[in-house]
């Protein structure tokens, strides 16, 4: 018991400093949620519930949203089941909330109490995301504490890592997981603990099921594999044999449940004619790069500016770390070309290039392991003040603001639509980032001055349309449902105190180290 105990505390004094950073983000994503959750991440909780409930992954009606008909005469959800899987704990939580809040309060209050603790799941997401990019620069880059901790705050408030922080869109989830695969594969090159490579596909695998273009994600990482100098071929056999039979249960099970929904056992639904306005590669390869490349509407250089000082800084770091360059160009340039020729490849009514957010935080490495260098130098210190005010700026934008509710107010206007000529894409002055930043100045002034709200015909509800046309977030959604303002300060202040507290003790380490 005593070397139990002596291990856990060795274990704990060792990762404090990764519980304060999450502990940090969580809250600040906590205090920014709006409350609310209206992407596909709720149909995925809709299974989440039916497993919970009735230890089924179908339907015997026919669902919105998602769902479709299998040929099994049943619905089911058209996406895959990772994100559904970790759901499963909320769900869970929800159904015995239910069943205690039934005999005191209507189900309709029941129901907007757990989309409001569904609407911090994405939050968990990208403070995991944040605190294992975290780890990746002081253990696989060997960085300085405050230069990891100062790169960490780049990524999460000057990109859209941010805004899709209160949104349950799968690629948030496989953003987590390619994240932590990566560091787990660095770790194995460093201890070469067979644990870690297990525990790097086995993230993997998850990402696989999550979304199947993760396939992409394995293969790099095979080839990194590949890459390592080995002096047997008995350890690289170890080595594919442990890959190869962490991934075969996920392949399994991605074989039979497309079987189960389409009849064929190597098509998913996403691949099928249903979702061909979407999903299917026929788009123009060169109009797709153009947009995510370069379009003033959906350019990833747009919604993660300090990307720029990776490509900037990408030969000094492929001098320093050839191999994790390398395995960063090759994921970064395939994920390109893959949903550049997506017909949907700007990704419809998301923010920004939401189907490019899954590489962020590896591409942002460049960037981030260069940190002190670029302090150094006069030019690139001002060039990152720049690009990083400018992230923030449009980040906090889109926290103040709705990016869906926006979209639908320049349909409305009749200035937007949602196919590939869309004015948020090209025109520069109607562009989605553009019409964000002003649409949040509107809604401060809107604000101070208790100018009258947008509405928008047959689509929100009024609390909606109040809290995308002032603040969108969750304590001014309760004031303005009358909730007491000292209720709402009793709320936020624990979360205001865990990012002082959190952030003080990351400050304080590095002090002590």
């Amino acid at each position: 018991m005593r070397k139990l105990i002596a291990g856990w505390s060795i274990f704990y004094s060792n990762n404090l400093i990764y519980l304060n950073l999450f502990v940090f983000c969580f809250a600040l994503f906590a205090l920014t949620n709006s409350g609310f959750d209206s992407s596909e991440g709720v149909f995925h909780y809709h299974v989440a519930v039916q497993i919970i409930k009735h230890g089924q992954l179908g339907f015997d009606t026919v669902q919105d949203g998602v769902f479709q008909v299998a040929p099994n005469g049943r619905s089911y959800a058209g996406h895959e089941i990772g994100n559904t899987l970790f759901l499963l704990p909320t769900a869970l939580f929800n159904v015995i909330l239910e069943n205690i809040l039934s005999r005191f309060i209507s189900q309709e209050t029941i129901e907007k109490i757990q989309q409001f603790i569904l609407s911090f799941q994405a939050g968990v997401y990208v403070s995991l995301t944040a605190t294992i990019f975290f780890a990746i620069l002081r253990i696989g880059f060997s960085q300085a504490t405050i230069h990891s901790f100062i790169a960490t705050l780049c990524l999460t408030l000057t990109t859209y890592l941010w805004t899709y922080s209160r949104n349950l869109f799968d690629g948030v989830l496989c953003t987590t997981l390619f994240t932590f695969a990566f560091f787990l594969i660095l770790r194995y090159r460093q201890t070469n603990n067979f644990k870690f490579l297990f525990g790097c596909f086995f993230c993997l695998g998850l990402a696989f099921i999550t979304r199947i273009s993760m396939i992409l994600a394995i293969i790099i990482s095979f080839i990194y594999l590949f890459s390592i100098y080995r002096s047997s071929l008995k350890t690289r056999f170890q080595e594919i044999s442990l890959a190869l039979f962490t991934l075969l249960p996920f392949f399994i099970w991605q074989s039979w449940y497309n079987y189960l929904r389409t009849g064929i056992f190597y098509k998913s639904p996403v691949q099928t004619a249903v979702y061909a306005e979407s999903n299917a590669l026929n788009g123009n390869l060169f109009i797709g790069m153009t947009g995510l490349l370069f379009s003033p509407g959906k350019s990833i250089f747009i919604y993660a500016p300090l990307l720029i000082l990776s490509v900037i800084l990408f030969k000094k770091f492929y001098k320093e770390h050839k191999k994790e360059a390398i395995y960063i160009a090759a994921i970064t340039v395939l994920w390109l070309l893959l949903h550049a020729k997506l017909r949907n490849w700007y990704g419809a009514a998301g923010w920004g290039p939401r189907h490019l957010l899954t590489i962020v935080p590896i591409a942002f490495l460049p960037f981030a392991v260069n940190l002190e260098f670029i302090w150094q130098k006069i030019v690139l210190r001002i060039i990152t003040i720049l690009l990083a005010s400018f992230g923030f700026i449009l980040s906090l934008s889109s926290i103040i603001s709705n990016w869906h509710f926006r979209m639908m107010y320049a349909l409305q206007r009749g200035i937007a639509t949602l196919d590939i000529n869309n004015n948020f894409i090209w025109n520069f002055s109607q562009s989605q980032p553009i019409d964000m930043i002003s649409g949040a100045y509107g809604n401060i002034v809107r604000l101070l001055t208790h100018a009258p709200i947008i509405t928008i015909k047959d689509t929100y509800s009024e609390a909606n349309e109040y809290a995308s046309s002032t603040i969108n977030i969750w304590s001014n959604s309760f004031l303005y449902a009358g909730v007491p303002w000292y209720l709402v300060l009793l709320l936020v202040s624990p979360l205001l105190i865990l990012m002082y507290v959190s952030a003080q003790n990351i400050v304080r380490y590095q002090v002590k180290n």
